[in-house]
C-alpha cells in the first residue's frame, strides 16, 4: 500500500524561505520567453511588450558566463513602453552554440541575424561586460540597426592588463579541462571567488540565481572570456558613430571603462561606485530610468510588437515554449504536426529536465508529434509562486494541451513523471489515451522513510557550502551506477531548478499512486529495469493495474529511457500503435 502524509515527513514548511528566493529566479509579469533561428540553431531570448509600443525597441546584451536571466527586472520595466528583448548569446542560457571557440565578430552576427529577423527596426542595444563588446560590434558590422548603444562595463585595458588576462584565461581553460572532484569544496571556491565582487546587502538570492546561471556553459564557458580578451574595444570604438553612454560600476571594470570613454567624443559617462556585480538585477528600477532618460531624450519611431512563431516542424529537435496555469512551459519537441497518431508527451523524473528524453523523443517521432515538457519549476519552465503537488503539475499540463488544442494525447512519465501521468489521466480521462509508465512508486511506509532522507532542502548558505553539500550528495547517491560525467550533468540539470529542486520529489513521494491506480481505465504498459532503485515498488505497482501489462528489463541500469533508449522504444511504440 503507498503509505500518506499524516506523519510529519522532514519536509519543512518553507512558504517564505520560498518566496524571498523566488523572487529572482522567477521572472516579472510580463516577461515571456521564446526561440528564434540563428546561425547556430535556436537562439533563445527573454521579451516584453506593451500591446502598442511606443518607442524603438531596446535590445539587453549579458556578460560572461551568465544570460539574459539578469536583464529581466529591467526587461520587465522597459517593455511596458517598447520592445525590450535580452536573448541568450549563442552557447550561453539556452541559445545553442558553435561547434569551436568564435569570436565577437561571431557572436555579434548571431545577435544581428535575429534582430533583423524579428522585424523590428533600428533598436537600442544595452551591454553588459562582454555584452559590451557584442553591442559595439554590431554597431560596427551593421551601423543602420543600431540607433543608440549603452555600455555597462567596457574596458579598454593595458598591456600589463592583458597579460595578466591572458595568463588568468590559460588558467580558466586548464581548469575546464581538467575532471571535476567529487569533493564539492571546488564549488564553495567557485561561490567565494563571485561572493566578493557583489555589494554587501546584495540579496543571497540573487548571489544564488547568478552563481547557478554563470554554471551553465560548464566547460565551454571560457568560450565567451576567450572572445572577450581578444576584442580590442580600443580599436573597435572610434569607428563607432552612434550616440554612446557609459556606465561605469565598481564591479570590476571602474577605470577601464573610464579609459574607454576617453575614446568617445562626447560621450555620456555615469559612475555609480556603489553598484557591484549584480546591480543590473538589485537596481533594475533605477538603472531603467537611467536608460530612459537617454533613450527618449527626442522623437523616434516605434517599432513594432515582437510576432513569436512556434517551431517549424523540421527535422531534429525543436524547442519552444508553451502557456499554462502555472506559466510558460518548456517543451522540447519532434515530429510535424497533421500525423493520424495521437502526440505523445514524456513527463520526467525529478529534480531534472525533459533534456533527457531527446533521444527518445527522435525515436518515437516517426509517425507522430512527440513532446518532453519541463515540469513547471524545472528546466526552463515557469517557477511558480507556490510549491506544487502531483495533481498541481497534472493541472498545469492538463492546460498547456488544451492550449496547444489537442483532444486526444497519449502520456509516458518516468518516476515522479510516472504520478504526474496518471493523475493527469484520472482528472482527465477524456484526454489521455494510454500510458507509458517507467517504474510505479507504490511504497512501503519504511521505504517513503528511506526517500525522505535521501531527498531533502538544503538551504541557501552565504558561503556557497549547500553547493558542496549537494554536490557531494549526488557524488554519494550515484557512485558506481553512473559515470563521473553523468553525475555532474545530472548535479548541473538539478541547480537549473533553483529553489523549487525538491518539489518533484516532495510531491512525488506524497502522492498516493496505490490508492489512484486501480482506477485508471486507460491502457497501460509499466516498464522496469530490474536495476533501478523503485524495482520493488514497481513490481508492487504491476499488481494493481486494472488494465495494462508489465515489462521488466534486466541490466538496463537505472536510466534506461534516457541511455538504452534502443533496447526500450521498439517496445513503447509498438504497445502505443496497438
Amino acid at each position: 500500500m503507498n503509505v500518506g502524509s499524516s506523519e510529519k515527513t522532514g519536509w519543512p514548511d518553507d512558504a517564505a524561505t520560498l518566496e524571498a528566493l523566488l523572487g529572482y529566479w522567477r521572472a516579472p509579469k510580463g516577461v515571456r520567453r521564446a526561440y528564434v533561428a540563428g546561425p547556430f540553431g535556436h537562439l533563445h531570448f527573454r521579451y516584453a511588450q506593451p500591446e502598442v509600443p511606443e518607442r524603438p525597441a531596446v535590445v539587453l546584451l549579458h556578460q560572461t558566463p551568465s544570460s539574459g536571466r539578469a536583464w529581466e527586472g529591467v526587461l520587465a520595466r522597459l517593455g511596458q513602453t517598447r520592445v525590450a528583448i535580452a536573448p541568450d548569446t549563442s552557447g550561453f542560457g539556452d541559445s545553442d552554440g558553435p561547434d569551436e571557440p568564435v569570436g565577437i565578430a561571431e557572436y555579434a552576427e548571431a545577435i544581428a541575424t535575429v534582430i533583423a529577423g524579428l522585424g523590428i527596426g533600428r533598436v537600442d542595444i544595452v551591454g553588459d561586460h562582454t555584452g559590451a563588446k557584442i553591442a559595439v560590434e554590431i554597431a560596427r558590422q551593421e551601423p543602420q540597426l543600431v540607433r543608440k548603444l549603452v555600455l555597462y562595463g567596457a574596458p579598454v585595458y593595458s598591456a600589463d592588463q592583458r597579460n595578466a588576462q591572458r595568463d588568468l584565461l590559460a588558467e580558466i581553460i586548464r581548469e575546464a579541462g581538467a575532471p571535476l572532484p567529487e569533493d564539492g569544496a571546488f564549488l564553495a571556491e567557485k561561490w567565494h571567488s563571485l561572493r566578493t565582487h557583489y555589494a554587501g546587502d546584495a540579496p543571497l538570492a540573487l548571489v544564488d540565481r547568478d552563481f547557478a546561471e554563470s554554471l551553465r556553459a560548464r566547460d565551454k564557458a571560457w568560450w565567451g572570456h576567450q572572445a572577450a580578451h581578444s576584442y580590442s574595444l580600443a580599436d573597435a570604438l572610434p569607428q563607432v558613430k552612434q550616440p554612446m553612454l557609459m556606465i561605469s560600476a565598481n564591479d570590476g571594470l571602474w577605470e577601464e571603462t573610464y579609459q574607454a570613454a576617453k575614446l568617445v567624443p562626447d560621450i555620456e559617462l555615469v559612475h555609480r561606485a556603489d553598484w557591484r556585480v549584480g546591480a543590473i538585477s538589485q537596481h533594475a528600477e533605477t538603472l531603467t530610468a537611467m536608460l530612459r532618460k537617454f533613450f527618449d531624450d527626442e522623437p523616434a519611431m516605434a517599432a513594432p510588437p515582437v510576432v513569436v512563431s512556434g517551431t517549424d516542424g523540421g527535422p531534429g529537435i525543436n524547442r519552444l515554449f508553451a502557456n499554462s496555469s502555472a506559466g510558460q512551459i518548456h517543451l522540447r519537441a519532434a515530429g510535424r504536426s497533421g500525423a493520424t497518431a495521437p502526440p505523445l508527451f514524456c513527463f520526467h523524473m525529478s529534480p531534472r529536465s525533459g533534456h533527457y528524453f531527446e533521444a527518445l523523443v527522435a525515436a518515437l517521432s516517426a509517425d507522430r508529434q512527440v513532446f518532453a515538457p519541463d515540469t513547471p519549476g524545472y528546466g526552463e519552465s515557469y517557477k511558480p509562486a507556490q510549491r506544487l503537488d502531483v495533481p498541481g503539475y497534472a493541472r498545469a499540463m492538463a492546460s498547456m494541451i488544451d492550449g496547444m488544442t489537442f483532444e486526444t494525447v497519449d502520456l509516458l512519465g518516468d518516476h515522479t513523471g510516472t504520478k504526474v501521468a496518471i493523475e493527469l489521466a484520472h482528472q482527465r480521462p477524456d484526454l489521455v489515451r494510454r500510458i507509458v509508465m517507467n517504474t510505479a512508486g507504490v511504497y512501503s511506509a519504511e521505504e517513503q522513510r528511506s526517500w525522505q532522507s535521501k531527498m531533502g532542502t538544503i538551504d541557501v548558505q552565504e558561503d556557497g557550502s549547500h553547493y558542496a553539500a549537494l554536490w557531494e550528495r549526488y557524488q554519494n547517491l550515484n557512485r558506481g551506477k553512473l559515470t563521473s560525467d553523468q553525475i555532474a550533468f545530472r548535479f548541473f540539470e538539478t541547480i537549473r531548478a533553483g529553489p523549487c529542486m525538491w518539489w518533484g520529489p516532495h510531491a512525488a513521494n506524497m502522492y498516493l499512486l496505490g490508492e489512484v491506480l486501480p482506477h485508471i481505465e486507460q491502457e497501460i504498459l509499466l516498464m522496469c529495469s530490474d536495476e533501478d532503485s523503485l524495482i520493488e515498488p514497481s513490481r508492487r505497482g504491476a499488481a494493481l493495474l486494472s488494465n495494462g501489462r508489465y515489462k521488466e528489463y534486466a541490466g538496463l541500469g537505472n536510466s534506461m529511457l534516457e541511455d538504452r533508449v534502443a533496447e526500450v522504444a521498439s517496445d513503447i511504440d509498438a504497445f502505443l500503435r496497438s
